[in-house]
């Protein structure tokens, strides 16, 4: 089994995890691919149907966020940038479903608590709160400033300490961790591994924070992270991104 950790917060990402699923498929041939999300139902293997309507309310939450940032008052460069992180922003599941388009042999199997449900929802922050602390900048410092926050989770992949701030103080329109789900992160990672144990996929999709295999010291006295991750709990070891 593979685990892949995945962060949101990079232009151009869900290309990549595409083109890595894609190459995980032709030549290991990979059949059940297992993601970090649930449908209202609470289905492991829900049909095309309720996969559909979930993709519907993704996609109806993103066009909202980039409807306030055309609302905004930020500058027109502002604009741009922000827009478009919002439109590149893909969850894993989303990333996956186009896999599926093209796969009709791959299964999907949903890992994710259905009872985290409306506190995932919230991971991608508060738009309106974002919005009105850029636009109190100066219209010729609000693209750069967007700009140096997202370059800043260019290296969370490789550099712990700036995954770790970007949990702890997570100032990205795009947020890595919902504050509102610490209180299920236990709870969440117990259903994860059991569902994992129980459907045995090839891969499993999911943020760095379930795949991390010892957590940094700060990180877990945040309470945003569970006491044992995820690949402990299934029994694989060492750290996988």
């Amino acid at each position: 089994m593979l685990l892949i950790g995945t962060t949101h917060n990079r232009r151009g990402d869900p290309l990549l995890l595409l083109r890595l699923l894609k190459l995980l498929v032709r030549d290991r041939g990979i059949e059940r691919l297992g993601v970090v999300w649930s449908v209202p139902s609470g289905n492991l293997t829900p049909d095309h149907d309720e996969l559909a309507e979930e993709e519907l309310r993704i996609q109806e939450t993103l066009r909202r966020c980039v409807r306030l940032v055309h609302n905004s008052s930020l500058s027109w460069d502002a604009k741009s940038f922000l827009g478009r992180c919002f439109r590149s922003f893909q969850y894993e599941f989303m990333v996956t479903l186009n896999l599926l388009r093209n796969n009709e042999r791959l299964k999907i199997v949903l890992l994710d608590d259905p009872r985290a449900r409306d506190a995932r929802y919230k991971e991608i922050g508060n738009p309106e709160t974002f919005l009105e602390t850029i636009g109190k900048l100066p219209d010729s410092e609000q693209s750069e400033v967007l700009r140096t926050k997202y370059e800043a989770y260019r290296t969370a992949y490789d550099d712990s300490n700036v995954y770790e701030r970007m949990i702890l103080h997570p100032d990205s329109a795009l947020l890595e961790v919902s504050p509102d789900m610490s209180r299920h992160t236990d709870q969440r990672e117990e259903y994860m591994a059991l569902a994992v144990q129980n459907s045995r996929p090839d891969v499993v999709i999911g943020r760095i924070m379930h795949c991390l295999h010892e957590y940094p010291p700060e990180l877990k006295a945040s309470g945003l992270v569970p006491d044992v991750s995820l690949g402990r709990r299934i029994g694989l070891s060492g750290n996988i991104s």
